[in-house]
């Protein structure tokens, strides 16, 4: 049985996509040199048009995928062949994604998510807009067919929903952002992404500073030029503020291309996400999978009035670590009026909780461990190059951050939800329903033992390893009575 091919575009998609690594090759021999590196650049340019142009079109001629009734196949591969089965049943989320040149030339990249995976189990790119919703739609129906074969689960699935006339359902939002509200979202955000990419390349191409500066500072700024060039300390103030301003509209451009057009609707026991400017993106986020809810904010945010909801889910999407972003940028009746629609009344416990502090003995063994560590290092430093003592400076710093750290470190418990909460500049809440509760451990350093303090460790599901839920110096007896309660039947 003859597969599906991807649409013939799929060829100019993935040449296009290939230019910006031939330009990065080619950028010295553009530049105009003729040293033996541009000779070399010039040959691995030659080798990679010699290799990857017909790489593409044999990818393209060997791909096919079918879909029957009971999996989704794909064989792919140019000198490996590769024959992935996916189980209907096994799916739980088809995210539909479409870059510009993509939604120019009306394709889309459609990428499968299983209960175990933590990148997609297979992707189909490129294939015509209207075919990628018909595949989701195919995909849902045949999971729907089989769900009622077993009789396993009445109601997973709701009833058909009206379409818009282009294979995606319209459904009530439950929450959307308006470009206002998504580009006040990007005016909390620093982001030193396009940073990094403006400094390696400039470091690649070696610019000559001087011409770089008369080029930078033209018509009403050019006096500026004469500033920096006569003192060094005014070079590099101006230096840190272009570095802060670009940061600063780094990242209102990038949450505005993520986030344009954020809207979240809730389909029976799944949440439906779109949003993205220059890539657009459709995804699922099955309610079953979730295991934590976060809140997350940060001093600035927090005196407006703003919050971010994120679902911890199973990891499925290793771009996002395994959370999903169900409120970007809201106010805290927006993530109230979410966490009761999915997890009822989430929400209203959230605003409710009654904060147990940890102990104050947090306090000193921050001030203790984060000034020994500036001494000894600023000293360690300085000893070679005496301008590193002044880190020193820095030293009472420490005392309002280990002042706002107690503040915002806490717990609370009620029948059904377990929460802890810390961070100085990010502020992160974590509402772990009880159920969902993998292993509790309690953890006691050196140094903790002498003050009679522990750590408790809750762990989920997907849990993050960079930032975990972990309540941290609470006294030995609440930790052993909160191990105790949380494991009690």
């Amino acid at each position: 049985m003859d597969g599906r091919r991807l649409h013939p575009l799929t060829l100019v998609l993935r040449f296009v996509t290939s230019l910006p690594a031939l330009v990065f090759i080619l950028l010295p021999v553009i530049m105009g040199g003729a040293d033996a590196v541009t000779w070399f650049n010039l040959s691995i340019a030659v080798l990679y048009g010699i290799v990857v142009l017909p790489w593409i079109a044999v990818f393209y001629l060997r791909f096919r995928y079918w879909i029957t009734d009971r999996e989704v196949i794909i064989h792919s591969g140019v000198l490996t062949r590769r024959r992935r089965n996916i189980p209907i049943e096994r799916i739980q989320n088809i995210d539909i994604e479409q870059g510009l040149l993509s939604r120019m030339l009306g394709t889309a990249k459609v990428a499968i998510y299983t209960a175990g995976g933590s990148q997609a189990e297979g992707v189909l790119e490129f294939v015509l807009l209207g075919e990628a919703q018909d595949i989701r739609a195919v995909i849902r129906e045949k999971q729907k067919d089989l769900v009622e074969e077993d009789s396993a689960t009445s109601g997973m699935f709701d009833a058909p929903v009206d379409g818009d006339g282009h294979g995606t359902p319209v459904r009530p939002a439950l929450f959307d952002m308006s470009p206002r509200q998504v580009a006040l979202a990007g005016a909390f955000r620093f982001s030193l992404l396009y940073l990094a990419a403006i400094y390696s390349v400039l470091q690649y191409i070696n610019p000559d500073p001087t011409i770089l500066l008369e080029n930078a500072l033209r018509g009403p700024l050019k006096p500026l030029r004469a500033e920096i060039e006569a003192s060094p300390w005014f070079a590099g103030l101006a230096a840190f503020l272009t570095a802060v301003l670009l940061g600063w509209l780094s990242g209102v451009l990038l949450t505005i291309n993520k986030y344009h057009g954020f809207r979240l609707e809730r389909d029976g026991r799944k949440l439906h996400r779109r949003h993205g400017l220059l890539t657009r993106t459709e995804g699922t986020i099955p309610l079953r999978r979730v295991q934590t809810y976060i809140v997350r904010t940060n001093p600035l945010m927090r005196k407006f009035g703003w919050f971010r909801l994120e679902l911890q889910t199973i990891g499925m999407d290793t771009r996002e670590a395994g959370f999903h972003v169900a409120v970007p940028f809201g106010r805290a009746s927006d993530v109230v009026h979410v966490l009761n629609d999915v997890a009822d009344p989430l929400g209203s416990t959230w605003e409710q909780l009654e904060w147990q502090p940890v102990s104050p003995l947090t306090t000193r063994r921050f001030l203790v461990r984060w000034g020994l560590f500036i001494v000894v290092a600023s000293g360690s430093v300085g000893w070679f190059w005496t301008p590193a003592l002044w880190a020193l400076a820095v030293l009472p710093l420490l005392f309002p951050l280990a002042a706002a750290r107690f503040r915002n470190m806490g717990w609370a418990r009620t029948d059904d939800v377990f929460a802890v909460r810390r961070g100085i500049l990010g502020k992160h809440t974590w509402l772990i329903p009880v159920h969902k509760l993998q292993t509790i451990s309690l953890n006691a350093t050196w140094f903790q033992r002498r003050l009679g303090l522990e750590t408790l460790y809750v762990d989920t599901a997907g849990a993050s390893e960079v930032s975990p839920a972990i309540l941290v110096d609470v006294t030995r007896p609440v930790g052993e009575r909160l191990m105790a309660d949380l494991y009690a039947p």
